[in-house]
């Protein structure tokens, strides 16, 4: 025998200030016959005050509606056919089965508990408007969000009551359009990937504009962070996702981060809080078993340690304007649309040093392009005693950055010194700069640490500044007194030689707004003056590296 009941169109229930079984029901305008299927254009309503128990799925069939203003208790299931987010009502639903338990369809809750500790998965974009309470039990995403409305709170969660966040669902969170500063909200995530682990990020705005419909998005992996350059002696196998919406304006909050030691590798002491992607920024250092920091962007974060801090200054000859502004014209970046580097019409928004010439795989890319860069560049740090015997065979870390038109080599932020992750140094530093189309340089002598330990060296301030000293530079400024690296190099062999003119030069003649080697002063055409300019008068230039 069925233990559900049908409420036909038209019917309603009413029920208020009783707490009844749902196979049985008062009659209101309609027939019953033990109804827990709500059909087309049918209701029902749990009035204010009053109590029921469902002990088998509840349907609510496309078209029938289900109002909760007291409270719903739900052993099993709830199943909802509408085919749009349908409003259940502002009072309290709780899911409380003694075996895993399902909300499936689109639903709006008022009041949302979770009392079961064999778990509950969400099968369809779910918001709650009031309070989520995580009683007992893992609440589980998957590829589905559940959201918090601008009044919504959590009370809370533990290993034992959380929301499982490792697929594409997010927990998010909708703040007020014009809420009172500091505004503050912990997000109680975590994960069952071995075992159940609570790794809660609480943010705490104190600067921004909240849009209408905004939201702050939360997911994480138990898995080191997939940037290869993070993984480094010591970090964390755990990273988290914090995904913006319409949170606009001068962005200022405060984020923590909380995880277990089973997430650590290496040493704890030595770890910081790094944002990973879409930029790599170093943070606070570790507190305990929590991660901070203050952001004005989100992305994703982890933890691992310190980075090397590297800030250089380097021209190239082909862009520099020695009569007019005295620094590197940025037409390149400003006539290219960004777009991917296989498209030559385009600037790169990767790194463009992923071939043989340089057998460079990092994966430094950016959204949108900061203002002022000239072009990427490739860094290399060597260690030893002195720079006759900084080999290549002491490269010991590089990575991509751009270089801005004063010069300055910095991270994908566009002013940030460029960091290197797991790189130990043991002796001095002598960092090399690569370009696609000008020659390389060394420097002579060690970069030094300033006061805020980061590593600096200057390119640009004589001859005697660069391994093999006036063959590896070329004067571009007298006022003031410049040297920049040597243009027309295009196969990037430290040498300018026919095969330059032959092999590059020759076959991309006339070709307008591109990418290309043998585009020397970074104009986005190659025209006579690449190789007049250029191409002539540094023929037969040769600087090799030690």
């Amino acid at each position: 025998m069925k233990t559900t009941a049908l409420v036909g169109s038209g019917g309603r229930i009413a029920l208020e200030k009783f707490l009844l079984p749902l196979f049985f029901l008062c009659i209101y305008n309609g027939v019953i016959s033990r109804a827990q299927t709500v059909s087309q254009g049918a209701g029902m309503m749990i009035g204010s005050g009053g109590c029921v128990t469902s002990e088998n799925d509840l349907n609510l069939q496309g078209g029938g509606t289900l109002d909760v203003e007291g409270t719903l208790v739900l052993k099993k299931d709830l199943v909802n056919q509408n085919s749009s987010a349908t409003g259940l009502g502002a009072g309290l639903i709780e899911f409380s089965g003694s075996s895993p338990q399902v909300v499936s369809g689109q639903n709006i809750i008022g009041d949302l508990r979770i009392n079961n500790g064999a778990g509950v998965a969400i099968a369809g974009d779910t918001r709650v408007n009031g309070a989520l309470k995580l009683k007992s039990g893992l609440v589980v995403l998957g590829t589905n969000n559940l959201l918090l409305g601008p009044a919504a709170s959590d009370s809370g969660g533990s290993a034992a009551g959380m929301a499982v966040v490792t697929g594409t669902g997010e927990f998010r969170k909708e703040f007020p359009v014009s809420p009172s500063l500091p505004i503050s909200f912990t997000f109680p995530v975590g994960d069952t990937t071995a075992t159940a682990e609570y790794s809660p990020v609480t943010v705490n705005f104190t600067g921004a504009t909240f849009n209408s419909g905004n939201y702050l998005g939360v997911t994480l992996k138990n898995s080191p962070d997939p940037n290869p350059g993070i993984a480094s002696a010591d970090y964390l196998k755990r990273y988290w996702n914090l995904n913006n919406n319409a949170i606009t304006g001068a962005i200022s909050c405060g984020l923590t981060f909380i995880f277990t030691d089973a997430d650590v590798v290496g040493s704890k002491a030595n770890l910081f809080c790094l944002r990973s992607d879409p930029v790599v920024e170093t943070l606070n250092a570790v507190n305990g078993n929590q991660l901070s920091g203050t952001v004005s962007s989100f992305g994703r974060f982890t933890g691992a340690d310190q980075a090397l801090q590297a800030s250089f200054k380097v021209f190239l000859q082909g862009p520099y304007d020695s009569v007019y502004n005295h620094n590197m014209s940025h037409t390149l970046a400003t006539t290219l649309p960004l777009g991917s580097r296989t498209d030559l019409t385009k600037f790169p928004s990767s790194q463009p040093y992923n071939n043989p010439t340089w057998g460079y795989e990092g994966t430094e890319s950016v959204a949108t392009l900061p203002p002022g860069v000239v072009d990427w560049v490739l860094v290399e740090l060597r260690q030893a005693d002195v720079a006759l015997h900084a080999t290549g065979a002491t490269l010991f870390a590089r990575r991509a950055g751009f270089l801005k038109q004063d010069g300055s080599v910095v991270d994908l932020d566009g002013f940030s010194p460029l960091k290197f992750y797991h790189a130990t140094v043991s002796k001095n530093i002598f960092p090399v700069i690569r370009h696609r189309n000008h020659m390389a340089v060394m420097a002579a002598h060690a970069a030094v640490k300033d006061g805020s330990g980061t590593y600096t060296y200057d390119f640009s301030s004589g001859t005697s500044q660069v391994w093999g000293g006036a063959t590896g530079v070329k004067k571009v400024d007298n006022t003031p007194l410049r040297w920049g690296m040597i243009a027309a190099d295009a196969n990037a062999d430290n040498n300018i030689w026919n095969n330059d003119y032959t092999n590059f030069y020759v076959p991309s003649f006339f070709i307008s707004n591109h990418y290309l080697p043998a585009d020397f002063n970074l104009d986005a055409n190659v025209w006579n003056n690449d190789y007049t300019n250029f191409y002539v008068p540094n023929f037969f230039i040769s600087n090799m590296l030690p």
